[in-house]
């Protein structure tokens, strides 16, 4: 194409001969006439001949640019590419003293609001999870759900999940330890069903969970459970349900831990696809498309919540300046507590405003974030259509500063622009890439901006916590209750945030911990907690003394075999009312005990497998023993 294209224009530039002559191209020294051929005609042939690089008129480089990592530079009276790099020295820099880094308080975990008894009491994992699983919490947990429960059934309504005498079984601070247990033990075992952890299948018995609580009782708590009190539900907002522990969980996070010089803002989603809320999210674009949202404040370094709060929608969101915008009101309402400390937020490219980043320099954060093309904080130098996206090649970067603020646009697969008050935009860094060659993939080093190396290595804050939630999540399927969802959230938040904190003070205190083994992760941190909250150690002792031993029922009442009523129903035969004084401790049930009938043989056999699965899916009557 090009051989033609040389052709045609060297036809063009040429008087007209005649057929017979013939040109001997070796011996024409006279340069072409321009007669009939335009500037960029002339250029453009300029540049097939080799005599020049060809750029179009409407451009300008007016520094040092780069073709093929070269540097050239070519003047035309038209437009001009702004391309500042490494070459050009910026010093508009601040000085590194008046942007220092000034914590209210040492960054780290935070033993202020712990007195000197409370520190000597740290001396398992299950201690730093009760620094937020407060007392305080699960008397609030314990009185909701029982005013909740006895409600219900004194109308009549959940009768299977009433006690003996017909009324609900008052529920304990160490019974709501127990349940919250048992949900951390399904985070990391994970069974298809609920019931599956009760079950007496040679496959699933070897659990704590039926040592510790019936499937009944548990079922019965995970429905009847509450956070408010009935007297203080608002029906008219959305978190009512749900608020006291997201404010505990909140409050809590913020006094014992003091982020480090980095922290990030940005979204999380709880993954739901419940259908009553009102505020479930759908974002196309994301790995988790359905769920609840919210904007959350984290350390880079480790990934601990500092700050959360659940975004309701655009019809319930109340902006703090509708003029500024709701991305503005999010990170105004994470970052009261961190203000005028010299912190470095990093933030994306939703956030990123011109308002934002001067209203928050002003309070001494200093703003590090990504900028799209049509928002305010990008400079107006950057904004035009001046083709440096199509002739920079990959590591090209240019930057320019304007006002208090240093933008930079970097190509890698595609151009990346950053907005920064304190780095320095002449300063250069490198970072690998792979590209394919002939003889397959390689690794290159390629240049990268310090800005934009220090932003890739800030963001990460909120994605770290995020994989540490993701990797083990407290969630129990519900049909109605979708603040559930955030209650599992919360509690998953809890567990994370004091497993950090358990990292950090281990980290202080090396010689308090000995007898872990070296890697401790989040997985064997749960375990703990497990073995903890439900007492395995003595369920074991308990589980070795007795195995499906016989004994006297509560008081020596006589109550109907469960086994024998079971099977009448199964069979549709008359029901006969055998009623015995014996029971089985392990499996709490009633079962006759004497030669003409012994349903207690018969109940443990393989043969008795279909009447207690008949017993568990249909419940037990109240004058059973549960």
């Amino acid at each position: 194409m090009t051989c033609y294209l040389l052709e045609f224009l060297i036809k063009m530039a040429t008087p007209p001969r005649e057929v017979d002559d013939e040109i001997d191209f070796d011996d024409y020294e006279e340069p072409y006439t321009d007669e009939g051929m335009s500037e960029e005609e002339e250029d453009y042939l300029d540049f097939l001949l080799g005599d020049d690089p060809w750029i179009p008129t409407d451009t300008y480089i007016s520094s040092q640019s780069s073709i093929e990592s070269g540097s050239s530079s070519c003047t035309t009276n038209s437009t001009r590419i702004y391309w500042k790099d490494e070459n050009s020295n910026d010093d508009g820099a601040p000085d590194p003293r008046t942007v220092q880094f000034k914590p209210s308080r040492k960054p780290g975990i935070q033993f202020g609001r712990l007195s000197r008894h409370t520190l000597k009491l740290l001396t398992s994992p299950v201690d730093f999870f009760k620094l937020f699983l407060t007392g305080t919490l699960l008397t609030s947990l314990c009185l909701s759900t029982n005013q909740h429960a006895a409600y219900h059934i004194r109308n009549g309504r959940f009768q299977s999940y009433a006690g003996p005498t017909g009324t609900w079984e008052v529920v304990t601070e160490q019974e709501m330890e127990k349940f919250i247990g048992i949900l951390i033990y399904m985070s990391f075992m994970k069974l298809s069903t609920v019931d599956r952890y009760w079950s007496r299948d040679v496959l699933y018995r070897f659990n704590p969970v039926p040592l510790c609580m019936s499937c009944l009782r548990f079922k019965a708590i995970l429905s009847f459970l509450q956070i408010t009190p009935l007297p203080d539900v608002d029906k008219d907002n959305k978190l009512t349900r749900v608020e006291p522990i997201i404010e505990h969980v909140r409050n809590i996070s913020r006094e014992l831990f003091q982020p480090y010089e980095k922290i990030a803002v940005d979204e999380r989603i709880v993954k739901s696809k419940h259908k009553w809320s009102g505020i479930r999210q759908f974002m196309k674009d994301k790995p988790v498309k359905f769920g609840i949202k919210l904007w959350v404040l984290a350390d880079t370094i480790t990934g601990y919540t500092c700050d959360f709060y659940v975004y309701l929608g655009k019809k319930r969101t109340q902006i703090t300046n509708l003029s500024k915008g709701l991305a503005y009101s999010v990170v105004m309402n994470l970052m009261p507590s961190y203000c005028n400390q010299g912190y470095r937020l990093f933030i994306d490219s939703f956030y990123t405003t011109l308002n934002l980043i001067n209203d928050l320099l002003d309070q001494k954060v200093y703003t590090i974030g990504a900028v799209r093309g049509n928002s305010t904080a990008k400079p107006s130098v950057f904004k035009k259509n001046d083709g440096w996206e199509k002739l920079a090649g990959r590591g090209d970067f240019r930057w320019h500063r304007e006002n208090r603020f240093l933008t930079v646009q970097w190509k890698d697969c595609k151009v990346v622009t950053i907005v920064s008050p304190i780095h320095t935009g002449s300063k250069v860094s490198g970072c690998t890439r792979t590209f394919q060659a002939r003889t397959g993939w390689k690794k290159q080093v390629v240049k990268q901006p310090e800005c934009i190396k220090s932003y890739n290595e800030g963001m990460f804050g909120v994605d770290k916590s995020n994989q540490y939630l993701s990797r083990h999540r407290c969630y129990i399927k519900t049909k109605f209750h979708w603040w559930k969802v955030l209650f599992f959230h919360c509690l998953d938040m809890m567990v994370v945030n004091s497993f950090i904190l358990f990292q950090e003070f281990r980290t202080e205190f090396p010689n308090k911990f000995e007898s872990l083994p070296a890697h401790f992760g989040q997985l064997e941190y749960r375990e703990s907690l497990v073995r903890s909250l439900l007492d395995v150690e003595s369920l074991e002792k308990k589980h070795e003394s007795f195995a499906c031993t016989p004994a006297f029922n509560e008081n020596s009442n006589r109550l109907r075999c469960t086994y024998c009523y079971a099977h009448a129903k199964m069979n549709n035969l008359p029901v006969q009312h055998n009623k015995t004084v014996f029971c089985c401790e392990k499996c709490t049930v009633c079962l006759c005990l004497v030669p003409e009938r012994n349903c207690f043989q018969k109940w443990h056999s393989v043969e008795g497998k279909t009447v207690r699965n008949w017993v568990k899916e249909n419940g037990r009557k109240r004058n059973q023993l549960l």
